[in-house]
């Protein structure tokens, strides 16, 4: 009788055990969470991508879809440049996948991210527009900040290397030929949704 009733004790024992186990944030199976993301961004510029141009500003859009730690987005980035009195404008667009890390607390949530970008270079002269078609790879750090249930205050540091092709020898263009370089970005936005990614 007593091993007949072991089996049993134990498959209790065994269920108790799994209805107190608290497991933690980045076990659980959530749902996906949904979210736009609108940042300003400062560029400093390495290497000769760009030519010898300014540090520029402008702006990134995203919309991501998140599943526990884990968030895939897309979007479309944009930075206005200076070079030798040419105007230089960057854009294209990116993926970026993020990968929240184990230190939330309360309403603070970091994470890393990478991106990689399809890019577009035009430079604006006297004797026309030079356009070059390249690349952006990058990676970087980044937290959100909850401001209100949905509405999160992002910011976030990362590193790109750029490279671009042939601008087509306009004459007159400040950049010739293929081009490559770096530049650090510091980003500062708002997020709508999202509201316990990572947590």
């Amino acid at each position: 009788m007593f091993w007949s009733a072991l089996p049993v004790a134990l498959l209790l024992s065994v269920s108790a055990e799994a209805q107190d186990r608290s497991w933690p944030p980045q076990m659980r199976r959530d749902r996906a969470q949904f979210a736009l993301e609108a940042s300003g961004a400062l560029s400093q510029l390495r290497g000769d991508a760009i030519g010898s141009a300014t540090d520029g500003a402008g702006f990134d859009v995203l919309a991501s879809v998140g599943v526990s730690v884990l968030s895939l987005g897309g979007g479309y980035q944009r930075a206005s440049h200076r070079v030798a009195g040419s105007d230089a404008i960057v854009d294209g667009i990116f993926f970026e996948p993020r990968l929240a890390l184990p230190f939330a607390a309360r309403n603070f949530t970091p994470f890393v991210f990478g991106r990689a970008a399809r890019l577009e270079r035009e430079v604006t002269g006297a004797s026309g527009n030079a356009v070059a078609r390249g690349t952006g790879l990058g990676a970087g750090v980044g937290t959100y900040v909850w401001l209100a249930p949905n509405v999160q205050l992002n910011t976030s540091v990362g590193w790109h290397e750029l490279r671009f092709g042939d601008d087509g020898a306009l004459a007159g263009s400040p950049i010739v030929g293929r081009t490559s370089g770096n530049h650090w970005q510091v980003r500062a936005g708002l997020t709508l949704g999202f509201d316990r990614w990572g947590r």
